[in-house]
């Protein structure tokens, strides 16, 4: 067997510093600023996605965002002023769909972060920023890279990109943050 680790490193890294060079600034300051104004945010995904959305909102709250994850027993009601914040790399998980129609029902911001600009998350998202999950064309995605893992990588280098970036916005730093760090673990 060949070691693989180093080159699939080097080429998760290549990818996410290529989608990076890709990034849609206006959609993120678009997103940062409905996070910014809203009452409170919500982050939702399934799977995977689910656990960048918790990483997300983790942040969020150490930057003192009022945020929920939707699902969990204490998440309170959405209402017009908030925000949800929607990732689903297909932009198709039903469930995600489902909270989004949701949200738009209710009048609140849909922010849709995915992999497909062509997916229902978002055709119906007030803001959308599309990830790719595509390998360059000289690498064999699904013997290194299977069930939406560049997606996943990709979007939790955003996310912590996009918390980087309020922090200057906000003009909070590491310690600002450590205040809100957890003391129950």
């Amino acid at each position: 067997m060949v070691d693989k680790t180093s080159y699939t490193m080097k080429k998760f890294g290549q990818h996410i510093k290529r989608v990076g060079d890709e990034v849609d600034e206006e959609a993120v300051r678009e997103m940062i600023d409905i996070i910014l104004n809203a009452e409170k945010s919500f982050v939702v995904g399934a799977g995977r996605s689910g656990l960048v959305a918790k990483m997300f909102g983790m942040r969020l709250m150490h930057l003192g965002i009022n945020v929920f994850v939707v699902g969990e027993t204490i998440t309170p009601s959405l209402e017009e002023e908030d925000a949800v914040i929607a990732i689903s790399g297909s932009g198709e998980t039903s469930s995600t769909i489902d909270i989004s129609k949701t949200t738009v029902e209710n009048n609140a911001s849909l922010i849709g972060i995915t992999g497909s600009s062509d997916s229902t998350l978002a055709s119906i998202a007030d803001c959308v920023v599309t990830i790719s999950d595509k390998f360059e064309k000289d690498v064999n995605q699904e013997e290194i890279a299977p069930l939406g893992t560049l997606f996943e990588l990709t979007s939790a280098a955003l996310m912590d990109s996009i918390i980087s970036e309020m922090m200057a916005i906000m003009g909070k730093n590491k310690k600002d943050l450590e205040e809100k760090h957890a003391t129950l673990e």
